[in-house]
């Protein structure tokens, strides 16, 4: 009888594992419409596959800042990815996933800028020759980068209004912006969309900082699960093929090894 007690237990605990494990997850996703969101859509989805981990996912583009937080609150977007803070981790309403997503690439930032100063920013060698010139950084209200920036005195402008606008701004000549930073996983495709703007051929600015998965609290059951098919994705190899396949071409092409790179001590914590 003790033993077949144990049969029993033993039979019903792989049950409920099973009806746990099969449960699929339900994902309601915040995403840019940048081509680089692909990247992060794929590593999520494909990570989960890597487990046989079920899943429903939709994905929301484009929401702006304040109204993603009011859906995170009523439970509309359980999940979206941004860049990893202290602020963000010590938020009662989300719950971190535990995995950089980028590798550290997103802290490599490459400058778009007006044609018309590309001799200037060539001359720069140094975060001091940076701060000196006077150039000043657009970024998008309440992003990380901004700490960075504003830790190292470096001017900067925050543009609390849809941040895309941002790129004309720069364009045009007259808003005082003169460059954006972005990620080296971020800046190509973006200067395809926006041929008013070129690529600086000159620098690299590093800092410390990744991007995260985070989860509304509401969803904080998934955490444990995500992490795990992120670990297996990690040492298998698939999350290295994957940020491969969405970067390597454009990161090839900034060449990124003959820039002057400009290390930034700061970080968006």
């Amino acid at each position: 009888m003790p033993r077949f007690r144990v049969f029993l237990a033993s039979l019903l605990l792989g049950l409920f594992s099973t009806i746990a494990f099969a449960a699929p997850l339900e994902l309601r996703v915040a995403v840019g419409s940048g081509g680089h969101s692909t990247y992060y859509i794929r590593l999520l989805e494909k990570s989960l596959k890597l487990i046989h981990q079920p899943y429903r996912i939709h994905y929301a583009k484009d929401i702006p800042a304040r109204r993603m937080w009011r859906l995170i609150n009523t439970g509309e977007i359980n999940l979206f990815y941004g860049m990893q803070t202290r602020e963000k981790d010590g938020n009662k309403q989300i719950v971190p996933i535990r995995h950089a997503l980028t590798d550290g690439l997103i802290g490599q930032r490459v400058l778009l800028i007006r044609r018309a100063d590309a001799d200037a920013f060539a001359r720069i060698q140094s975060v001091d020759d940076l701060r000196r010139t006077g150039l000043v950084a657009g970024f998008g209200a309440g992003w990380g980068d901004v700490k960075v920036w504003r830790a190292t005195n470096l001017p900067l402008y925050e543009h609390a209004a849809p941040w895309t606008t941002i790129y004309g701004m720069v364009a045009a000549g007259n808003r005082n912006i003169d460059y954006l930073p972005r990620g080296v996983i971020e800046v190509m495709p973006e200067a395809r969309q926006h041929p008013e703007l070129m690529v600086e051929q000159h620098l690299l600015l590093e800092y410390r900082g990744d991007f995260r998965f985070y989860l509304a609290a509401s969803a904080a059951h998934y955490r444990p699960i995500i992490e795990r098919a992120l670990r297996e994705a990690e040492t298998s190899g698939l999350k290295a093929r994957l940020m491969e396949e969405a970067f390597g071409a454009d990161i090839k092409e900034l060449a990124l090894d003959r820039r002057t790179r400009l290390r930034l001590s700061a970080t968006p914590n």
